[in-house]
């Protein structure tokens, strides 16, 4: 099943010293510099032995008390529950979900899904790496690098890192999501499997990749509703039964709809009457 493999959040409720304990584990390097993105300063947290960054954090600047985490890789998992234990209204701003494959033609498989979902829901798409030579490995992706929902396919067993496991059959799909407004505060609590719930795009990748029924979250967040659908509401609301037992008389909804257009341009034309 799907699994954490990046994680980034914000709060102001949290120290810079807090997000780094759950970042920094034994083995650990932290080098600050620069922020991004109007932060003034980045700690960042390398893997000592690869060189690798596992986590960062950031803080100051035109944010002011806001303090930024981030997390990737095998760490991730460990690190979610811990931040959703102690800063559990922590904004989600970014979510990595991946689903590991190692099987002979994993990659053709799905990639196949891949090409099929694009067409069919007419997305963008942007291949990586030397298709005609992949000792590299490839990647493929879907949807468009401004997009809050991106998924990736890519070789993972064929990356030079990776390529001393004998693992050269080892492809990994990935969703990424990059939650709007209202939506960081529900991507806060999903787990991996729900986070391919994010578009329909991602939603039937998943079923028909990993036979996965990921529900619906949108990553754009749930419409608001405007005054006009607020009261089309309270309408329903407060006159469904009289709505039904309409119904009931005239025999069919679009009776009702008649029937509601007569009404109402008779009470529009008795108070135009009224008013000469």
């Amino acid at each position: 099943m799907p699994e954490f493999d990046a994680y980034s959040a914000t709060s102001r409720a949290v120290k810079p010293e807090t997000f780094l304990g759950m970042v920094w584990f034994s083995g650990c390097q932290v080098r600050e510099g620069r922020g991004f993105h109007g932060f003034e300063r980045r700690l960042s947290v390398k893997d000592e032995h690869t060189g690798d960054e596992v986590g960062a954090v950031s803080f100051g600047g035109t944010h002011r008390d806001l303090v930024m985490l981030e997390v990737k890789g095998q760490d991730t998992t460990r690190t979610v529950a811990r931040l959703r234990d102690e800063v559990p209204d922590h904004a989600c701003t970014r979510v990595d979900s991946c689903h590991d494959v190692d099987v002979p033609g994993a990659w053709d498989q799905h990639l196949s899904v891949l090409l099929d979902v694009k067409a069919e829901f007419k997305l963008k798409g942007e291949r990586r790496g030397d298709w005609d030579y992949p000792d590299d490995g490839r990647t493929m992706y879907l949807g468009a690098p401004t997009s809050p929902v991106r998924v990736r396919l890519y070789e993972k067993g064929k990356q030079p890192e990776y390529r001393h496991c004998g693992r050269k059959n080892w492809v990994r799909l990935e969703a990424q999501v990059r939650p709007q407004k209202d939506a960081r505060h529900e991507f806060n609590r999903l787990s991996p499997s729900e986070v391919w719930g994010a578009s329909r795009f991602t939603r039937e990748l998943a079923a028909r990749c990993f036979q996965l029924d990921a529900g619906s979250f949108p990553a754009g967040g749930l419409k608001k509703e405007n005054d006009l659908e607020r009261r089309l509401h309270f309408l329903c609301k407060q006159y469904a039964p009289t709505l039904l037992e309409l119904k009931a008389a005239v025999g069919s909804w679009e009776c009702v709809g008649l029937s509601l257009e007569q009404l109402v341009k008779a009470q529009m034309a008795g108070g135009n009457r009224g008013g000469r």
